[in-house]
This record gives C-alpha cells, structure tokens and sequence, in this order.
C-alpha cells in the first residue's frame, strides 16, 4: 500500500491544481482518473513483483538451486519442479558418467595422461604410476623438459610436435631395463584451453610372446624334417652293420673295418642327433602353468639343496626382505627356470678364483623382481644380443635351449627373464607377480 500512495498522492494534488486553475471537473471524472490511477499503481506492483520473482527465478537456474520456491504462482511452480526434476536428472547423470569414467581409467592397464600447452601434467590414471614410477611421475608434473631425468625428455620430444594425432613406438629405459612403449598422442581444446593426451602401453612382453611362438613354430618344422630324415639313416646304418661280410671273405679285414666304422659312426651320429631333435621339441611345445601362493626363499633354498654338488666351493649369498609376500607362481616351473639360471652361473665361475653368486629379490612398483648374479667373465655384448634366441650358445658342449626355455616358462606364468649387462659377471632378472 505504501506503494499506491504516491501514485495517489499525485493524482489528487494535480486535480486540486486544475481545479484551482479554473477547469471544470465534475465528480465523475474525478472518480475515473482516481480508479486509473490506483489500476496503474497495481500494475506497476505487479511488474516489480515478476521481475523480483524472475530475478530470483534465474539466479537459481544460474546456481542450480533446487530448493527454490514459488508459493504464490501454483501453475509456474508445477513447472519450475519440472526444471528441478530435469536439473537433478541431469546432475545425477553428470556424476554417474563421471565415476563411470574415472573407474574405468582407473582398471586401465593403459597409462592415460593429460598435459597443458606447457606440458605440465594435469592428471594421469594409476596405470601410469606404475609404468613410469612415482618418481619420474612426480618429476612429470612439475613439467618436462629436455634436460628431464631419465627417459622423460622422449615424452618433451613427442609433446613438442605439433600434429594433431601421433602413434608410434617407443624404447623405454628404465631400472628394470629396456622396455617398448606403444604410445598415442592427441591435442585439442577444452574449453578454449590446449590439452595433450598421451597414452602409453608396454608391448615388450606381447612381442617376446610372439617371437616365442615364432622361434615353436620353427622348430616345430625343422625337427619334423630332419627327424623324417635321420630316422631312416639310422636305422639302415645298424641294419647294414648286421648285413657286414665276416673279414677276409669279400673285403679284407683293413677295408672290412674301415667300413664297419664309418656304419658304426654313422648309426651313433644319428642317434645322438636323434637326441638332441627331441630336447629342441620342448621348446615347441607350448607349456601350460598351474599358478598357486609360491615363496620365492622357499623355492630358492630348494634349488640350492638340489645343486649342492654343482654349487660347490661357490660362495653364495641370498638376500631375501622379510616382508617379501607369497608370489602367483607355478612352483614346478620357477624351480626349473632357477636350476637352470644356477647352473649357468656355476658354469661360467669354473675358472673364477673366488667364485662368488648373488640372489637378491627387491621390490620394483608394481614387481618384485630376483636378480641372480655372479662375479665370473661375463657376457659380451654381441653375445648379450642372441642369449635367447633358441639354439645360440657360447658353451662348447651347450645346446642352446636353456635360456629361451627359462624364458617362455616365465612368461607361462605372466613373468619376465632380462639380462642385465654389468660392468663385472653376469646378472639375470626375474620379473614375479
């Protein structure tokens, strides 16, 4: 009311004015101009009101306030609980979408990470802590740079080309050794910003599995076709030394046991390289682990027992942290991949004066890992390049198949054999779930 009052107030004293300046008003006209003037005034109210009411009416849409309400207006009301429905509707959506995507990084064993225009890290999934290290993540968000440690400045290369889109491989070097990253890099905007989103995956074990399967395959092959072929030699060979004239009644006894020989030679060959076909085809036999709780001191301290006249006069020191848990292993299978590692390193300290081997297993985010060392001659490094390819040795009477054997039962169990060149000895390295 105290809004009509000036409305009102006006309207009297201009008709006092008129009247007193000597127009002619009667009372009906008076009344009419009094009725106007009060309608005018409502409908001024009214408008200040709605535009009070839609003010605050935007302002909750602005701030998503669902607990806005309009008591006096039933019909607007029924349709701002409509808008509230729809807003809380799409706000459960928002952050469903949100969890789903946030788990979803969360499972991948793809690292996921997302820089800015000055390749600062914004966020990145855990798989990328556990490819690159908390440390070298930590370095990462501070920024790279060329003159980043490690292997970080071939991220700061592939971050400073300008393309759009970028796949590739890359090789990896870190403390567990040589790795093969499969990367992708995409730039955008968002929300006016730059962003950089790198994905990175190591596919060094699919490819030592392939090349597994390449090296079975072959040898799959090349037993099968030179058994077809030494099977017959052999036997012929012990047949005809049955079908040998006595000496002196066709051939004389010199030339009698000069073929005798080369029959006799010919049939032992044949059976040794008989022998030796059947030990390549386990390399072509694909194996099958049998996984369950295994401890690795346990398992170790059993194949030394087993070795013990091999490890003798070896002097040999196990290092084994106390909070070491059970590992996901098929224990026959380690045991073997151990003596065989054992009796390398014993083999190549025959000539080494204080012979000396080291089994230490540590912890390596997100592995533990068994380096198995020894102080003798070492490996050269062309020698270092084909240690597991199948049939390469640098032993004399060695065959060959030990390593890569040792390799493909490790990767059975979802694990890894590295070598590792040092400046002294040798050192192979178990990668252990």
């Amino acid at each position: 009311m105290k809004r009509l009052l000036l409305p009102l107030g006006l309207l009297v004293g201009s008709t006092w004015l008129l009247g007193w300046l000597g127009l002619a008003f009667n009372a009906l006209t008076l009344l009419l101009l009094l009725v106007l003037g009060l309608a005018c005034g409502l409908l001024l109210q009214h408008s200040r009101k709605l535009q009070r009411q839609t003010t605050l009416l935007l302002k909750a849409l602005a701030n998503q306030d669902v607990s806005f309400r309009l008591p006096q207006q039933p019909e607007l009301q029924s349709l701002w609980q409509q808008v509230q429905q729809q807003l809380m509707h799409s706000r459960q959506q928002a952050e469903a979408r949100a969890q789903y995507l946030n788990a979803l990084l969360t499972q991948l064993e793809v690292a996921v990470l997302e820089f800015d225009q000055h390749n600062r890290l914004l966020q990145a999934n855990p798989a990328a802590e556990r490819l690159l290290g908390s440390q070298l993540l930590e370095q990462t968000r501070q920024g790279l740079c060329e003159d980043s440690p490690g292997a970080l400045p071939l991220l700061w290369q592939k971050l400073q080309q300008p393309e759009a889109l970028q796949k590739g491989e890359l090789l990896w070097q870190s403390e567990g050794g040589q790795d093969r990253l499969a990367f992708s890099l995409v730039q955008s905007q968002l929300l006016g910003q730059p962003r950089k989103l790198l994905t990175l995956q190591s596919i060094q074990q699919q490819l030592l599995a392939q090349e597994v399967r390449a090296y079975q395959q072959l040898t799959r092959i090349l037993t099968h076709e030179i058994a077809n072929s030494i099977n017959p030699m052999v036997s012929l060979a012990q047949s005809s030394l049955t079908l040998l004239p006595v000496a002196g009644s066709v051939l004389d006894a010199e030339s009698h046991a000069d073929l005798q020989l080369a029959t006799t030679t010919i049939a032992r060959r044949g059976e040794h390289l008989s022998q030796f076909i059947a030990a390549f085809k386990t390399l072509s036999t694909p194996v099958q682990a049998e996984l369950a709780a295994v401890s690795l001191a346990d398992s170790l301290a059993r194949v030394q027992r087993l070795l013990q006249q091999e490890l003798a006069g070896i002097e040999l020191c196990t290092l084994m942290p106390t909070e070491l848990p059970p590992l996901w292993l098929d224990p026959a299978l380690l045991e073997q991949v151990l003596i065989n590692l054992l009796k390398n390193a014993a083999e190549a300290l025959q000539a080494t004066s204080q012979p000396r081997i080291e089994c230490q297993a540590h912890y390596q985010h997100p592995h533990w890992l068994l380096d198995i060392a020894d102080n003798g001659p070492g490996i050269t490094a062309s020698a270092a390049e084909q240690l597991f390819v199948p049939f390469f040795t640098t032993k004399a009477s060695g065959s060959g198949i030990g390593l890569s054997l040792a390799r493909a039962l490790m990767q059975a169990q979802g694990g890894e054999l590295r070598y590792l060149p040092r400046s002294e000895g040798a050192c192979f390295r178990l990668r252990l779930n």
